[in-house]
């Protein structure tokens, strides 16, 4: 049976950095060895990884600063990609599935223009930010109304967890055409034997404002018995290495490489995400796998606490961050409640093995090409 032509426009890809770009090269670097035929449509941030089947086009000739801007994209910059996008469609009018992830949304508005909103349209949500974007300013309203667009235009959604499916529907009415397929993780890569550097604790993703690091650096500049490493780069890593203010139990490595990253998250005793806003946080997951438990903050945005962070269980959700400071004291001084966490959250991150991940959306794309009803 030849299997589906893929073609999908992602802002970014591997290895630019987060986790879209790890859930899109991860997924699709598997169905290109089953023998799925796959283009990427992106802008040329980085370069590109070399793997048989999956064919990585660049769309323009940005660089990310002529693209991103603080907590953003530069309208521009967003504009530009989505006119190469529609470019590329209107010449590949013959693939079997045309996908587009999330951000910018206004890409997904013009490529469904190039293909007349073919049926075997895909759009994968890794949020639903109508509130957010209502919250913000006359501008960002436009934005919200482009997200009501893209869901009422495309015909089938991939939502990456329960929770941002419940919220599609909840804000833009049931549709038949959501399927949930969850982020993943490579839990064989994970896997140690616990040998941890106790009272280690770690931050992996991007450094921008809604993170919240410059605020978790001022409460653990507070107590200098705490150790923190923050790994990642973005627009703030200098204002937050001002703010480290020679405190040498606070280190921000920057961008580091694949392998030192993992050797990073096994060795840390606890993991931790102060972010407002968050989807499904696969580099938490990546720490479970690491036998890591996950101290967060709750918050209306942060949906990774309804999915990934069972409080109790496999990690533990503060209020603020006096409580995240004084929960993560207590645990220090708790080793066998520390070891029931690093255990559950080890156990819970195998059901995401990427390999299973991959296989729901296999049969999904199947199934449509198919005509059939895809897996819910």
């Amino acid at each position: 049976m030849d299997l589906p032509r893929i073609i999908s426009a992602n802002e970014s890809f591997h290895p630019h950095e987060g986790g879209a770009e790890t859930r899109s090269f991860e997924t699709f670097r598997r169905l290109a060895n089953k023998g799925f035929e796959i283009k990427i449509l992106t802008n040329g941030f980085t370069d590109p990884p070399e793997i048989k089947g999956l064919d990585v086009e660049f769309v323009t000739n940005l660089d990310p600063s002529q693209y991103f801007k603080v907590d953003s994209r530069r309208l521009m910059g967003a504009l530009k990609y989505s006119s190469g996008v529609r470019k590329r469609l209107k010449e590949y009018r013959d693939y079997d599935i045309y996908n587009f992830d999330e951000f910018p949304l206004v890409h997904a508005l013009s490529g469904i223009q190039a293909i007349e909103k073919k049926k075997n349209t895909f759009f994968t949500w890794h949020e639903v930010l109508r509130d957010y974007y209502y919250s913000r300013n006359v501008f960002w309203r436009k934005v919200a109304s482009w997200e009501g667009l893209v869901y009422r235009f495309i015909h089938n959604h991939i939502a990456v967890s329960d929770t941002v499916s419940n919220l599609l529907k909840n804000t833009y009415g049931p549709s038949k055409n959501v399927s949930i397929i969850n982020n993943g993780v490579n839990t064989s890569e994970f896997l140690c034997n616990n040998n941890k550097e106790w009272g280690q604790i770690i931050y992996v993703g991007r450094i921008e404002s809604h993170k919240r690091l410059d605020l978790l650096i001022k409460h653990v500049n507070k107590h200098k018995d705490l150790n923190l490493k923050i790994v990642g780069d973005g627009s703030q890593i200098r204002n937050l290495r001002n703010l480290v203010n020679g405190n040498g139990n606070i280190s921000i490595t920057g961008h580091i490489g694949h392998e030192e990253l993992v050797r990073e998250i096994k060795n840390s005793w606890l993991f931790v995400m102060p972010s407002y806003r968050e989807g499904f946080s696969i580099a938490s997951l990546e720490a479970m796998a690491a036998s890591v438990p996950v101290m967060a903050l709750s918050g209306p945005y942060n949906l990774a606490i309804n999915e990934v962070i069972r409080d109790g269980y496999n990690g533990i959700v503060s209020q603020d961050f006096e409580d995240m400071i004084s929960k993560i004291k207590q645990l220090y001084k708790d080793e066998d409640r520390w070891k029931t966490l690093s255990r559950n959250a080890r156990d819970f991150s195998v059901q995401y093995d990427w390999d299973t991940i991959s296989d729901k959306l296999s049969d999904l794309y199947l199934s449509v090409v198919n005509n059939e009803k895809g897996p819910n």
